[in-house]
């Protein structure tokens, strides 16, 4: 069985629909119900992975509070391996209010806003001997978006990766603010693209603000070397991997979307899944988006398939 190490955030999604009206009056015609799930870009990836029979350990912080103790027991019912998931008392667990409108586009806001355990990841807390011993590293740069112990944890777990010939995947999560990036937060940034074998994130909201061109493709191509490969996810448009001389373009599959939260999260598991099954690299951006659009038609990320319905989704849908 493969074995892959997560290291980064982990949250709670409460996700709350939009109401439905009836006409213009806004005459209320359904209010749907609110409802609590996993949540965290890269414990999203976690759960993901375990779904499609892939050994994964998660790497980070939770508060001992409700929503860390939520988190928790959700990893380990999934056979997460938590023994490097730390609980510290004196920080807070977010919780991320995901409100859907009727296209099923999610809006974000996180609370509380203080003292946030995703922010922190001491590395005297946790193995690095686990993430040694791993065939694959995966994180997401939420947890780099503040100048805080996580940013430089995972820097260093992923160039320590990096040495010992461990594939690494990093997705960009971009936090922009007003269509600028913080010169602090982006140095992170291309500091830990450094390490990281298969480059992952959004054309029009991510790529498109890390490079001088208008033109995301672009942007993206720079970041390709002989030893990266970049993957730019588009959405209802697919996916493209750019690597060494060559571009590959995969298109979506087409679903009824029930909301979009935590689909890019779980692309990533359908893609490192494909590579380390040896598909190449066509057929795992295939996997990345049956993942996402498998999980697109019901509530949250953790609608993620497990092996035997990605393949069953596969087929019906080829």
């Amino acid at each position: 069985m493969h074995d892959v190490a997560v290291v980064g955030d982990a949250n709670v999604d409460i996700v709350v629909p939009y109401p439905k009206f009836r006409n213009e009056e806004r005459t209320l015609v359904d209010y749907p119900t609110p409802c609590l799930l996993g949540g965290g870009t890269a414990a999203n990836t976690a759960v993901a992975l375990a779904r499609l029979d892939i050994n994964t350990s998660f790497f980070g912080t939770v508060g001992d509070d409700p929503y860390g103790r939520y988190i928790e027991k959700e990893l380990k019912s999934e056979g997460i391996d938590t023994s490097n998931l730390v609980v510290d008392p004196a920080l807070n667990t977010v919780g991320v209010f995901a409100f859907i409108d009727e296209n099923g586009e999610r809006y974000l806001w996180g609370w509380p806003r203080e003292k946030q355990s995703f922010k922190v990841l001491d590395m005297d807390r946790i193995s690095m001997d686990r993430i040694t011993k791993s065939q694959w590293v995966h994180s997401s740069g939420m947890s780099l978006v503040y100048d805080t112990s996580a940013r430089y944890t995972i820097i260093k777990i992923f160039e320590r990766a990096s040495s010992l010939g461990i594939p690494t995947s990093f997705d960009l999560n971009l936090r922009v603010d007003n269509g600028v990036l913080d010169p602090e937060y982006e140095r992170a940034v291309r500091e830990i693209i450094k390490y990281t074998t298969y480059l992952l994130g959004s054309g029009k909201d991510e790529f498109a603000y890390l490079g001088s061109s208008r033109d995301w493709e672009e942007n993206a191509r720079q970041f390709v070397t002989d030893k990266r490969t970049v993957v730019v996810r588009n959405g209802a448009n697919g996916s493209v991997g750019l690597c060494a001389g060559k571009r590959i373009g995969v298109p979506a599959f087409k679903v009824k979307v029930e909301d979009t939260v935590g689909a890019g999260d779980v692309y990533n598991a359908g893609l490192i899944k494909g590579i380390l099954d040896g598909r190449g690299l066509e057929e795992s951006l295939r996997m990345g988006n049956a993942v996402s659009g498998y999980t697109l038609t019901g509530k949250g990320a953790g609608h993620c398939p497990g092996s035997d319905e990605l393949m069953e989704f596969i087929r019906e849908n080829s």
